[in-house]
């Protein structure tokens, strides 16, 4: 058998191909060709053990025939007269039993009964009387591969008590004897095999073989074409080992269906914005061109709006290059410092607000003066990220029941840890959508929503070596996400809020 493996081939959109090109010789056995071989070969070898008994035993009993045969022979010789019995009926006697001599033993005396062709020799002598299992397979043995006509002489008990008989005989007849009886058993065993290895075949191709050649045949399938979630194999139902392999299968291959299309998109995403980047950065920065020249206008409501234009417009260039960044799944690394929280939380739900609805409250909770040790561009960018969310799911959904629309921000101090918790009272995240509630274009049900915001912010909060994290009490309405953040020596943690 030949087989060739293909792996890591291009495909004409320059994907990876994962498929497995097998070539076979003309010869191939397959697990059923495979099955009935080891079957017919293990109950022939089951044959074998028990077959050297059993030719040991047919001869054992085709010798005590010849020795009844005799004894038979013996009365009739006994009943004449002696020296009466005619030379021909003593040699047809002989040749009915298929012997030469024919001796009787009687308490102690030896007396030849009939006796034709008087042999050279004797070749062995087996004792029938008293025989052991050792002795009478060594003995057929002897006599399945005798070379030539050997001359034995066979002692057996007689049906009187204390007497025995004995003959000579040639061992031509007991080797032929043995030689058809082997094919016979040899003819019975092969019908036997072949009988069992097809019923073995078939259960074993009913149960296993083609549970697992469906299994094959969806790994190569699947294997041609990955992203096809059409190509996800359907678990049988069945409760046995192959059953709980196509149950676990189908779920790696979901899983993989859905990760293969999610870097799709961010190779999508990575390519989208590395085209739009520059043409933007140019247009932000002609925009911040003019808003400079407001610094100018003598207007005081122009003055007043000028700096945090311009502040607005840094940020939304910094953030493009951000974008470009977080497509290239490298983060700026940050620049902790000291940061009064309360006001970046204003300006983040000022900037997160605009895309909400008027009838939302928003409500600050942080205490004045409480600072966290943080990048103040990605704190910003984190509470950004997490009071839109809040808001957002409120205008599309509403507030639960009975409750007033509102966005809350709180932050306390747990040890060495500052707290920032962001709660709304919207209709909360579904317990299907919470496994993958920070992975990038996962859990956005917003029309036009990216679903990067989560994902964005615990990369985030990960980078200030801190953490994100839904908090799912039992008697709290909407949502709540944790933002814990290590704080450093010397910061203002004196008092919890």
């Amino acid at each position: 058998m030949r087989d060739s493996v293909t792996v890591g081939q291009k495909t004409p959109d320059g994907g990876p191909s994962w498929s497995r090109t097998c070539n076979r010789g003309p010869l191939r056995f397959g697990l059923a060709t495979r099955v009935l071989i080891l079957v017919v070969a293990f109950v022939m070898a089951t044959e074998i053990t028990v077959y050297v008994p059993i030719v040991a035993n047919y001869r054992d009993n085709w010798l005590r025939q010849r020795l009844s045969a005799a004894y038979t022979a013996t009365l009739v010789l006994e009943a004449a007269p002696r020296s009466m019995v005619p030379v021909e009926l003593s040699r047809q006697l002989l040749e009915s039993v298929g012997v030469r001599i024919i001796v009787l033993k009687t308490h102690g005396t030896r007396r030849i009964l009939a006796a034709a062709t008087l042999p050279h020799e004797v070749d062995e002598f087996y004792d029938l009387r008293h025989p052991t299992l050792l002795q009478a397979l060594a003995s057929t043995f002897r006599t399945y591969t005798a070379k030539k006509n050997r001359v034995v002489t066979i002692l057996g008990n007689a049906p009187n008590p204390g007497d025995a008989i004995e003959v000579t005989m040639d061992e031509a007849p007991l080797t032929r004897a043995l030689h058809r009886f082997s094919a016979r058993v040899l003819l019975i065993s092969l019908a036997i095999s072949m009988i069992v290895a097809s019923l073995a075949v078939v259960a074993i191709h009913l149960m296993i073989l083609r549970p697992v050649r469906r299994l094959t045949t969806n790994l190569i399938e699947f294997g041609a074409d990955p992203e096809n979630a059409a190509r996800v194999i359907v678990p049988s139902g069945h409760r046995h080992e192959i059953g709980c392999a196509e149950e676990a299968l189908a779920t790696m291959q979901d899983a993989l269906v859905r990760e293969l299309n999610q870097k799709k998109h961010l190779a999508a995403l990575g390519l989208a914005v590395a085209k739009i980047n520059h043409d933007m950065r140019n247009m932000l920065a002609s925009a911040q061109l003019l808003s400079d020249r407001l610094a100018n206008v003598t207007d005081p409501l122009a003055q007043r709006i000028a700096p945090k234009l311009v502040a607005t417009l840094d940020r939304a260039i910094r953030f493009c290059q951000a974008t470009l960044t977080y497509g290239r799944a490298a983060d700026e690394v940050p620049k902790p410092q000291r940061l009064e929280l309360r006001g970046v939380v204003d300006e983040a739900a000022g900037s997160a607000a605009l895309c909400g609805s008027d009838r939302i409250a928003f409500v600050n909770d942080v205490a004045e003066g409480l600072e966290v040790w943080a990048d103040p561009e990605h704190m910003f960018r984190i509470i950004t990220n997490l009071v839109r969310n809040g808001f957002e799911a409120m205008v599309r959904a509403g507030p639960t029941p009975g409750q007033m629309a509102r966005v809350s921000v709180t932050a306390r101090y747990e040890g060495d840890q500052a707290v920032i918790e962001v709660a709304d009272t919207g209709p909360g995240v579904p317990p299907m959508v919470r496994a993958q509630l920070f992975t990038p274009f996962s859990n956005s049900s917003r029309p036009g929503g990216s679903g990067l915001g989560l994902a964005i912010a615990a990369d985030l909060a990960r980078a200030h070596g801190g953490s994100i994290m839904l908090v799912n009490d039992a008697d709290s309405t909407g949502a709540t996400f944790r933002v814990s953040l290590p704080m450093r020596s010397g910061a203002n943690g004196a008092n919890n809020v």
